[in-house]
């Protein structure tokens, strides 16, 4: 069986990548955050994958997949209108209405919600960061 891990992180990259922006410019999306990369960005962070059916020719795998919305300004001063308005295009994207999920290659999306956004704030010593946890659950089945 071949798992769709790696065909949806694609799709997500290729689905985001140059499509997000705030304030007229483009809002990067990475794997890995290189350094100093100025902020705000998007980081794909992680993926739980979980086989949910075994009896069939076409199985079907259910992956829960993270993205970091990262945004951060100098000093303690910034707020997190910057952070929901990246995280609501990104949702835009990803949570599709049936029929117009993301594309994927030998494997067919049958869902794809949004589960869940956590919002944090984090001090380092020269920046306040906001960062949006949005969580996706796709199930998708092997062609």
């Amino acid at each position: 069986m071949n798992l769709p891990s790696e065909e949806l992180q694609k799709a997500y990259f290729t689905a985001l990548n140059g499509q997000l922006s705030v304030g007229g410019s483009n809002v990067p999306v990475f794997d890995v955050v290189p350094p100093d990369t100025d902020y705000p960005y998007v980081v794909l962070t992680g993926q739980n994958v979980i086989e949910t059916n075994f009896n069939t020719d076409k199985r079907i795998t259910e992956i829960v997949t993270d993205v970091d919305v990262v945004t951060g300004f100098d000093g303690s001063f910034g707020g997190k209108k910057q952070m929901f308005d990246i995280s609501d295009q990104v949702i835009g994207i990803i949570r599709k209405v049936p029929g117009s999920y993301l594309s994927l290659q030998g494997f067919t999306m049958l869902t794809s919600t949004l589960d869940s956004t956590v919002a944090i704030q984090e001090q380092s010593e020269t920046n306040v960061l906001f960062i949006n946890r949005l969580r996706f659950r796709h199930k998708i089945q092997e062609n």
